[in-house]
């Protein structure tokens, strides 16, 4: 392989794009965690149990093979993911388990297509799918999220272009 490893990029991507959605989910307010700017549209606390969702199934499905329910995950994330605190402590402790399944990885594991559940196939154009993929879709959907996050803070007034921090 040529260039730096995937695990060095994919551990690069993973720290800096949390390091800035902490930085936005900190910035909500107690009182507008259940808040959505129209019906229809999810919360901040709907966003976050979103992401750690997501990433809880896919490390289950690259760390154990074992795809799990996502209704029984989300509800259980919701509950732990009340508030914004508990929230952050849960987005810390899911991408541990991330990082932890990346440790045990080599680029070989990281290259060697898996087969991916049916019910996969709608996020991924085949139904094999290297594990480097999988990990880049948790970065991908939690920079799609943070995006919300961001346009969410804006709305309440939080323009991010005129922030002191």
């Amino acid at each position: 392989m040529l260039g730096r490893p995937h695990k060095d990029r994919l551990l690069f991507d993973l720290a800096s794009t949390r390091e800035e959605l902490l930085g936005e989910v900190r910035r909500i307010k107690p009182e507008d965690y259940d808040w959505a700017p129209a019906d229809g549209m999810k919360s901040f606390h709907e966003m976050i149990g979103e992401m750690i969702t997501m990433e809880l199934l896919s490390v289950s499905l690259l760390a154990k093979g074992v795809e799990i329910s996502w209704s029984a995950t989300s509800e259980q994330v919701e509950k732990e993911a009340a508030d914004v605190a508990s929230a952050i402590a849960v987005l810390e402790r899911t991408r541990a388990e991330t990082l932890a399944y990346l440790d045990t990885c080599t680029e070989d594991t990281l290259e060697t297509p898996i087969h991916l559940p049916e019910s996969w196939h709608g996020y991924f154009d085949t139904p094999d799918v290297e594990p480097e993929e999988i990990v880049r879709w948790i970065v991908r959907h939690e920079y799609y999220h943070m995006g919300q996050i961001i346009t969410y803070l804006w709305m309440k007034g939080d323009n991010p272009y005129k922030r002191n921090d």
